[in-house]
């Protein structure tokens, strides 16, 4: 795809504001604070299906605003069963530690004076202070399918309590190997549930999980385009019996490759590759979470 020069951009008007949706006040209160007035596409679309306690499938790219899409509604969802004997529960599962921790930190932000607490439960942290979290009344849970499966299986997690289930970024999930754990902690769950999927993409594997556990879906897609107008693309083909990264090796020496970013999958892969460029005797460096 070579760069456009000129780029039409539809404007979008919202069919709500923030302050039309039937919410309880103080989170009404949270959101202005926090400086929302028009919903994104995604949440505009989405909150009110989810506060009708539709099952819903979103398809939306990263940076959509599609955690508040559930958020929001969710939160609310928890405060109106306060008042009966099993007050909600909910369960967000989500591919990385990272993504885990910007729900978490996107929820405290909607959630000041409402006395309501996440626990988040991810690998590379301290599980014994998550052990000691989960046992202190909380209303959500936001974690990664393996250190969930491992909670589940220490007794420190009953699913049965937790009748409402976010898959975040479901397509990444299924890539990085986590169809067993996603299975596994839905049948843990109650039948009769509240289910929300979220996807940038739309795969034969992505559609059979939909219809194996969700129920009459909703279903949403404001996809936007992946990549800028200004940006050219090209795909590099790798013959059979040639290596990545003898390829990667004959274009970092043609011109205009000063500065390279190169995106790999993992961090050990990162660190792999960091190591391989120097020996052939470039300058390289390696940004990852450890």
């Amino acid at each position: 795809n070579k760069a456009t020069i000129t780029e039409k951009v539809e404007h979008f008007v919202p069919d709500h504001a923030f302050a039309d949706f039937h919410i309880d006040e103080k989170l009404k209160k949270n959101i202005i604070d926090k400086g929302y007035t028009t919903p994104t596409p995604i949440q505009d679309k989405a909150i009110p299906h989810i506060l009708r306690g539709l099952d819903l499938v979103g398809i939306a790219n990263t940076g959509t605003g599609k955690t508040a899409a559930f958020l929001i509604p969710l939160i609310n969802k928890v405060l109106l069963s306060r008042v009966t004997p099993l007050p909600e529960r909910v369960l967000v599962v989500v591919p990385t530690r990272e993504l885990a921790q910007q729900i978490e930190e996107e929820f405290k932000t909607f959630s000041p004076h409402l006395n309501m607490f996440a626990v988040s439960c991810v690998g590379g942290a301290s599980i014994s202070y998550q052990i000691s979290s989960l046992n202190r009344p909380h209303s959500f849970i936001i974690g990664t399918p393996g250190r969930l499966r491992d909670l589940i299986d220490r007794r420190c997690i009953n699913l049965e309590r937790y009748s409402t289930v976010v898959l975040d970024e479901a397509d990444r999930m299924l890539d990085m190997g986590f169809i067993t754990d996603i299975k596994y902690m839905i049948s843990k769950m109650p039948v009769k549930r509240h289910t929300l999927f979220f996807s940038a993409t739309m795969s034969p594997e992505i559609r059979a999980l939909i219809k194996d556990f969700l129920k009459e879906p909703v279903m949403i897609s404001v996809k936007t385009g992946e990549t800028s107008g200004q940006v050219e693309q090209d795909i590099v083909r790798v013959p059979t019996g040639k290596n990545k990264i003898d390829i990667l090796h004959e274009l970092l020496v043609q011109p205009g490759f000063d500065k390279v970013l190169i995106f790999g999958r993992t961090k050990h892969g990162v660190e792999r590759l960091a190591k391989e460029l120097k020996l052939r005797g470039f300058k390289a460096e390696s940004i990852h979470g450890n």
